[in-house]
């Protein structure tokens, strides 16, 4: 399903909201690095990286209808909105309403997934392996984290999409969320990606969006 939400978003142009939002070299060492959710709830001002103040609102996370699915809330930058055209096994979208020069729309993609009773060791291994499946995929670092006392990790990395002559740069957030051990593991990704590995305000506000996650 993360493959299939990176290829769907992979297609988008300048007038698709479903495609997701990414970091660039520079932000991948913002956004990839950040080893823990900003849902720490201990700062009184969420921050990014470089202590700038988080400048969105919280909004809810579409998880669809399953009732023991988690809630998720994270801050959404001014400039981004709920997509309206969700593609088929994605649970939410996220876009920017700022056009690159190559004409894609940075976007993230949402999917939440009842893994039924597999490991959470074993929900995020292969989930791993399935980004590793993306045409042209170029893994570029790799972290642990933990997001609001949940195991997961974060990735970045470049893969080929199709109809773009620009390669996308990917963030992923991957959580294998469990309410309780006798409860079904989830597993929570957030897309990310985007072309332009020179704006630092679109990588900024997907670093807010990836280090904001909350659960509950």
């Amino acid at each position: 399903m993360i493959t299939a939400a990176l290829v769907l978003s992979g297609c988008s142009s300048s007038e698709s909201g479903d495609a997701v939002s990414s970091d660039t070299s520079t932000s991948e060492t913002t956004a990839s690095e950040s080893s823990a959710s900003s849902s720490s709830a201990a700062a009184a001002t969420p921050t990014l990286r470089d202590g700038t103040p988080f400048i969105g609102e919280r909004t809810t996370i579409e998880t669809g209808d399953d009732p023991e699915a988690p809630s998720i809330s994270v801050s959404l930058p001014p400039s981004w909105t709920h997509g309206e055209n969700i593609p088929a096994g994605v649970t939410d979208a996220l876009s920017s309403n700022s056009q690159e020069p190559s004409g894609f729309m940075p976007n993230t993609t949402v999917t939440v997934e009842n893994q039924g009773t597999a490991t959470k060791d074993e929900v995020l291994a292969a989930a791993r392996e399935t980004i590793a499946t993306l045409d042209g995929w170029t893994e570029v670092k790799y972290t642990e984290i933990d997001v609001d006392g949940q195991q997961g990790f974060r990735l970045s990395g470049t893969w080929t999409a199709p109809n773009l002559d620009v390669p996308l740069y990917a963030v992923m957030t991957v959580v294998a969320y469990q309410a309780d051990d006798n409860s079904p593991v989830y597993l929570v990704s957030f897309a990310n990606q985007f072309t332009d590995t020179t704006n630092m305000q679109t990588s900024n506000q997907v670093e807010e969006i990836n280090t904001s996650i909350e659960f509950g």
